[in-house]
This record gives C-alpha cells, structure tokens and sequence, in this order.
C-alpha cells in the first residue's frame, strides 16, 4: 500500500459527530439561511458537497474564513473572505446576511407576524471558525471557543441584536463518513479539521512537503535550510535525536505545527 492510500485511515470519525449531522438535518426545517464556512486556505477542501441536498433550495451563503493564514494570491475571488477578528470584513457579510433576510421577514410580515427574526444556521468542517463568527457577529462570547476540532458537541442558539435582528445556530463540525478523497483528507488534517490522533503525523508531514513544494518551488528549502526536503533532513539540521536515532515523530509534529503557526509564511494549499 502506497503512502497516499495510507491517508485514507483517518479514524476520526466519533459519534458526536455522527449524531450533530443528523440533529443538523433535523432542524434544516426551522432555518432560513445557512451559511457554509469554509478555510480560506483549502476553499475547495473544506467544502461539504453533501450540504445542497440537506437544505432544500434554502439560501446557503459561503464564506472562506482565517483570510489571516491563507495566501492573498490564491484565495478565490468568487467567494465572500473574511477574518472574524477584522470588523471591516464582517460588515460585508452582514450587508449579505440583510439581503438574504428581508424576503424572509416580508414573508412573515404578511402572514402577520411580526419581528420575526430570520434563523441562520452556520456549518462547516471542525476548527473551521463556527464558533468565532458567531460570536464576532452577536458582539459577545456566548459559543465555546479553542483551537482544536471538536470543541462544539451541540447546538447552540445565540441571538443577534442590533440593527439586523437574526437567530445564529451554532452547530457541532460535521465531516463526510467517508472523505471525498486522499487529498482532500491531508489537507483538512494540516489545517487542524481533523483530531490530531487520527492520522499517522510522519505520513502526513511527508505528504506535506510534497505538497507544499509543487505548489511553491524552493520555499521550504530556503526557510528550513535543507538542501533536501526531507524528515530526515530537518531531523539532522535541528539536531531532533532519540536514543541515537533521529526522532521522525517529534520532527513530524514540529514541521505540521510550524506550518499551523505560520512559519512558512502563508500557505494556501488549494
């Protein structure tokens, strides 16, 4: 078996998340508007190509977040980008959220009832930012927040006041039974989607400089100072020994954290 097919044996896959997709289906029903956060740095990666057929022609507004770590130069135009700690940013997705929120309150209106505030649920992948938007736009820390997957183990509703009234959801990440594919699963492991007990960190941080070398040529080797992109390599320059043996583990963390904490500069990988 290949390296890349051994990608594929992600175990993560526990039964709060199993559970927060099915209680996500369950409420499409009460939802107006659904936005799909997605990482600036993997926009394609972090995209839940099951989400269409779950929320029945409801209006999904995507949004790339962490802008701050991604590379300005690849991020996709097509896309609304924003950091949830920059206020000008989020003024544009609320201008968003205001469109998409006056048929549904001139819906109510006609039926009578007043006041209603729209219902927005945000999805998306663990550790993707559920939780920081929701509270960047109900101005108050009310969703758990901390930098690893899995922090979120049920809904939560927040309200939002203010000049645009709206109900947020806060929703548990959800990740596909199985993942699209090997790519897909090396990408959302580098960018902290995935617990990090769930993959082999020598594997994936060989993929990763792989990766990252066919998408910036030379980068790493001037960075680290290796004349050969390798574990190995980084193991002997940084002097990471174990018992007269280079520690590929630990140089393996090393690499996958520098990477996570900008190091390398900003990286995008899609």
């Amino acid at each position: 078996m290949t390296e890349e097919k051994q990608l594929n044996k992600f175990s993560w896959y526990p039964g709060h998340i199993a559970k927060a997709e099915r209680q996500l289906k369950e409420k499409i029903s009460q939802i107006d508007i659904i936005i799909e956060l997605r990482d600036a740095r993997i926009p394609f990666t972090s995209e839940h190509r099951d989400l269409p057929n779950w929320v029945n022609n409801k209006t999904i507004i995507t949004v790339l977040n962490k802008l701050d770590l991604a590379d300005l130069e690849r991020v996709p135009k097509q896309f609304l980008a924003i950091n949830t700690k920059d206020p000008k940013s989020l003024n544009v997705l609320l201008s968003e959220l205001s469109k998409a929120a006056e048929p549904i309150e001139e819906k109510f209106k006609k039926k009578g009832i007043i006041n209603r505030p729209a219902r927005v649920m945000v999805v998306g992948y663990p550790n993707i930012g559920k939780s920081s938007l929701i509270n960047a736009l109900a101005r108050k820390k009310k969703a758990k927040v901390e930098n690893k997957p899995g922090v979120t183990r049920q809904q939560q509703w927040i309200d939002m006041q203010g000049k645009l009234q709206l109900k947020l959801l806060d929703t548990p990440g959800i990740i596909p039974a199985k993942f699209y594919s090997d790519d897909q699963a090396l990408k959302l492991a580098l960018c902290n989607c995935v617990g990090d007990n769930a993959f082999d960190d020598v594997l994936v941080a060989r993929e990763m400089l792989k990766l990252i070398e066919a998408l910036y040529p030379n980068h790493l080797n001037k960075l680290l100072q290796i004349d050969e992109l390798s574990l190995e390599s980084y193991a002997e320059s940084k002097s990471i020994i174990n018992n007269g043996e280079l520690n590929l583990s630990k140089t393996a963390q090393l690499l996958i954290s520098e990477f996570r904490n900008l190091k390398f500069g900003r990286i995008s990988l899609d």
